[in-house]
Order: C-alpha cells, then sequence, then structure tokens
C-alpha cells in the first residue's frame, strides 16, 4: 500500500465503481457553501448596523475589504506551495480553525484597526485557503477532462451559499444583532467545515493509485500539444506536460492573464462590495439588498453549470473574453438603467452570463500550465492578480463619500473592466520554448 493510502482508499480503488474526485468535489462544494457567509459580498450586509452602533463610514468599513485582499495576497505565495505539497487537507483545516477564532473574536470589536485586523486574517484563511485558491487547485489535480464540469460543481458552492444564506444572515442581523451573528457563523465554520475536510480531503488521485477523471492506466497513450487542451478543452493522454513557476512566468500569455485580471477584478471587487450600500441608497431595505444579493448569487451559480460545460468545448481566452465584456456591461447597467429597473439588468449581466470568473480563470492556468505546479504558479502570481482587488473597493466608496453617488464610481469601474476583454483575447495558449524542459506529471 502507497504511503498516506487508506485501507477504505485502497477498497475504493479496487471496486472502480465510483471515482473518489467527486467526494472530494463535494466537500469542496460544501466548505465553499459555508466559507461564503463569512468571506463573500454577505459581508455587506453588515455596513449598515456597524456603521450606525459605531460610527463607521462605508469607506471605513471597506477597508476591512481592502485588509482581507492584502493578507490574501501575502498567504498566497505560501499556500500555493503547500497544496501541492502535502494537498488541501492541512491547509483547509488551518483555514476553518484560524477563521473561526476570528470570527468569535469579531463578535467584540469595538475599534476600526481591530476590525480591520481581523477580517484581513479571515480574508487570508478564508478567502485564500477555502475558496479562489484552493477549490481550482485541488480541482485541476483531480480532473482533465471533466475539469469544467467539476470545477463547476465545486465552485457553485460559493454562489448557492450567497442565494440561500444571505437572506439567513440578513434576518439573523437583524433579529440578534451583528455581534451574534458574527458568532453564530464562526460555529457553523467550525461544526461543518472542519470535520470535512480532516475526514474526506485527499491530495490527488495519484495518492490512492487513480488517474485524472477515474480514467483506467493505458501504457500506450502520449501527450499532444499543450496548447490543443487549452484550444479545445484538455484531453488526458496518461502524459501531461506541466510547467514550472520560472517557466510559466517566462511566457507572454502569462503577463497578459494577469493584467486582465487586474482589469476586470477592480469591477468585481468594487461593485460586489459596495452593492448593498448601493442599493440601500437607491433607497431598498436591508432585507431587499440581501434578496438582490440572493438573486445575484443564483445568476452566478447556474452560469458556472454553463460556463463549465462551455470552456470543456471551446478555446479558455474566448470564455475569459466574453465573459469580462458581459460583466462589464452588468456593472454600466447600475449607471445608466433608471432603479429599480438596475435590479434584473444587473443580475442578469453581473450574475447570469458574466459571474463565472472563480470558474474560468483557475481552469485556464490548468489547462495552459498543467498540474503537478498549479498550487504554486497560482499562488506566486495571485498577489499581482489581486492589486486591482485590493484598491477598488476602498476606492469606490471613496468616490461616494466624496461625491454622494455611485455613478461616477461604476463608470470608472466599467471602463477598466471593458478593457479587459481585448487582453483575455490575446491570451493564447502558451508554446514551450523547449518541449523537453516542462515536467511530465
Amino acid at each position: 500500500m502507497k504511503p498516506g493510502t487508506s485501507g477504505q482508499d485502497t477498497q475504493q480503488r479496487r471496486k472502480g465503481s465510483f471515482f473518489y474526485g467527486w467526494t472530494v468535489i463535494t466537500v469542496l462544494f460544501l466548505v465553499e457553501f459555508i466559507a461564503y457567509t463569512t468571506t463573500g459580498n454577505t459581508i455587506t450586509l453588515f455596513f449598515p448596523k456597524m456603521s450606525e452602533s459605531l460610527g463607521w463610514s462605508v469607506t471605513q468599513l471597506n477597508g476591512a475589504v481592502t485588509a482581507a485582499g492584502l493578507a490574501g495576497m501575502l498567504a498566497a505565495p505560501i499556500t500555493g506551495p503547500l497544496l501541492d505539497r502535502y494537498g488541501p487537507r492541512p491547509v483547509l483545516a488551518v483555514g476553518a480553525v484560524a477563521s473561526g477564532a476570528a470570527l468569535i473574536l469579531m463578535t467584540q470589536v469595538q475599534e476600526i484597526w481591530q476590525y480591520w485586523i481581523l477580517f484581513g486574517f479571515i480574508g487570508a484563511l478564508g478567502m485564500g485557503e477555502m475558496g479562489r485558491l484552493s477549490t481550482g487547485v485541488v480541482v485541476s489535480k483531480w480532473f482533465i477532462r471533466r475539469r469544467g464540469r467539476a470545477l463547476a460543481f465545486a465552485a457553485s458552492g460559493s454562489p448557492l451559499g450567497g442565494m440561500l444564506l444571505s437572506p439567513v444572515v440578513g434576518v439573523l442581523i437583524l433579529s440578534f444583532g451583528w455581534r451574534s451573528t458574527w458568532g453564530i457563523l464562526a460555529g457553523a465554520l467550525l461544526i461543518v467545515n472542519l470535520p470535512l475536510v480532516l475526514i474526506f480531503m485527499r491530495r490527488q488521485p495519484e495518492d490512492m493509485g487513480l488517474l485524472p477523471d477515474g480514467d483506467p492506466p493505458r501504457n500506450d497513450m502520449r501527450a499532444g500539444p499543450p496548447q490543443a487542451a487549452a484550444r479545445t478543452g484538455p484531453q488526458f493522454d496518461g502524459i501531461e506536460t506541466s510547467w514550472t513557476v520560472k517557466e510559466a512566468m517566462q511566457t507572454r500569455t502569462l503577463w497578459l492573464m494577469v493584467v486582465a485580471s487586474n482589469l476586470v477584478g477592480f469591477a468585481t471587487a468594487g461593485v460586489s462590495f459596495n452593492q448593498v450600500p448601493f442599493f440601500v441608497n437607491e433607497g431598498m431595505s436591508i432585507q431587499g439588498a440581501a434578496f438582490v444579493l440572493s438573486a445575484s448569487a443564483m445568476g452566478t451559480a447556474s452560469a458556472r453549470w454553463v460556463w463549465g460545460f462551455i470552456v470543456e468545448r471551446y478555446s479558455i481566452h474566448t470564455c475569459l473574453s466574453v465573459m469580462a465584456g458581459i460583466r462589464s456591461l452588468g456593472t454600466l447597467s447600475l449607471v445608466v438603467v433608471p432603479y429599480p429597473f438596475n435590479i434584473p439588468t444587473f443580475v442578469l449581466g453581473w450574475g447570469t452570463f458574466g459571474g463565472a470568473f472563480g470558474l474560468v480563470q483557475p481552469i485556464a492556468w490548468s489547462n495552459y500550465y498543467g498540474r503537478k505546479f498549479q498550487g504554486s504558479i497560482q499562488g506566486t502570481m495571485r498577489p499581482f492578480m489581486q492589486i486591482s482587488r485590493l484598491i477598488a473597493p476602498f476606492t469606490i466608496a471613496a468616490i461616494f463619500d466624496a461625491t454622494g453617488s455611485y455613478d461616477t464610481a461604476f463608470l470608472i469601474a466599467f471602463g477598466i473592466a471593458a478593457c479587459s476583454t481585448v487582453l483575455f483575447w490575446a491570451a493564447k495558449p502558451p508554446i514551450p520554448r523547449n518541449q523537453s524542459t516542462c515536467i511530465s506529471n
């Protein structure tokens, strides 16, 4: 028996009737479902009551989002290689415990700096380990041919968590207060996520004597050119070309994706963490804003399922370009379409048709650069990709505080995001300078 392989794992492998990768995907779905209530844009539901109770401005409250982004940027280069080496179980377990402890301390916050530090800590461990980085890396190691649909299932935990739990969080805040609600979310994180991760998570199929997608071993298969997978959907031929971090950083494609991600990320982060204050400013109640969050999340969840199958059939750079264009139009609709008619246009453009970046971007990295060093590559590049997300929420809020309106801020976000469509289109599959220098799994 291989090291780290349990008797249960071996028995499952021999039966061959069920691929264990789908168990891993289900756990990731549930982890994201719960974690989204503490790291997603549901945090904006806390803003009105926290502002009323503590006297903090929207800009100050958004400062916590900036702190979380900064902490996540610093944590990602460490987390990524750990995912490659040790797998998601220890990484996610530590993240659950640390985030739960920080949420408990959030119930006692009195000063703005305490709020920034604690939410930054939650952002580094919750947003990084439990969501955007871990899920994409883990799915890429377990699936190749079915990577799109597998990640669609796993990543839909976040939007479904937003859809179903945002109204619950809104009711909890109104019924028990914002402090008690932070404590309730901490309990959910520790009681649900931690046991799931410790019991069911595994590093990669090879540790269980399996191949990606549950495919049977075939000794006569050879790898095709790496650019073919990104062009028409990933195929596994027994040997997969993987790029090291150094090799990946020498490609033009990587830096095009980094810049484009920053451009569309400005609108994504800026609008996400200001949409509740925006709709409340338009005259909507907190409960109404919570239901808009739910509707947008429902659209995002459905979009991920659709895009999960699309990316298995069409070029990844085309998918990214189209999605960036749709999301930028969703941002524009908040300004040019009168309230309340901008609610459906925003939900459709932002969520239903343009809300699958959390799915498509990780697939792009995996299709382009292989499985072996995905954690290291994505972790190393995340600080570069998150620059705009670091400044956008604070910038949007600051423009609102200065002008009393979100119109100017959202128009700026639209213009920046629209530019990303061209760069994503140009981010074609990279071609190794020397095929022999790349490492096969």
